[in-house]
């Protein structure tokens, strides 16, 4: 039934006065029905999570896998969709920066995650952290460098002169 649903759907164009070609509907239903197949299984109002929802429940299953060091399969399942979903689960994040701590390159996602940081910050912590990452990873003799083609390093230089929340933007992209 909700895949019935799904094919009914017709995407709006980004402009009232743009018309979609019937290929360009049919290539964003069958985007969004491709989505869908593959998220269904994580959504708790189509499945029933298993185990049971503990704030419905008396069952205390859920709150103990959760507690475990050990990822369950089906969240396992779901870091193969794509690297950010590995990123976005924290256990995905700390079994991805194990393995890559192993292969002695793990600087790249702390750069990442440093980064991605800095731009939750306040304001008024933003330049302090900008030196304090650019002193870890991009500093020459830093203790972490990191690898950047030539342009991204000079705009990167560029911009920690002037430092706001995404002063490694370029820096970001190229790692």
């Amino acid at each position: 039934m909700v895949f019935k649903m799904i094919l009914e759907v017709t995407v709006l164009p980004t402009h009232p006065h743009q018309k979609l070609n019937l290929q360009q509907k049919m290539s964003y239903n069958n985007s969004l029905l491709s989505y869908t197949e593959q998220y269904v299984e994580y959504d708790p109002f189509l499945v029933p999570p298993d185990p049971s929802n503990p704030w419905l429940s008396d069952d205390t299953t859920f709150w103990e896998l959760e507690a475990s060091k050990e990822p369950s399969q089906q969240r396992v399942k779901r870091w193969g969709f794509g690297m950010d979903e590995a990123l976005k689960d924290p256990v995905g994040r700390e079994q991805f920066l194990k393995f890559l701590e192993s292969e002695f390159s793990s600087e790249n996602l702390r750069f990442w995650l440093a980064v991605e940081d800095l731009k939750k910050r306040p304001i008024r912590e933003v330049p302090s952290r900008v030196q304090e990452i650019w002193q870890e990873f991009l500093a020459p003799g830093a203790p972490s460098a990191i690898n950047l083609d030539s342009k991204s390093y000079d705009k990167t230089t560029q911009n920690v002169k002037e430092p706001g929340r995404y002063t490694f933007e370029d820096a970001q992209v190229g790692t």
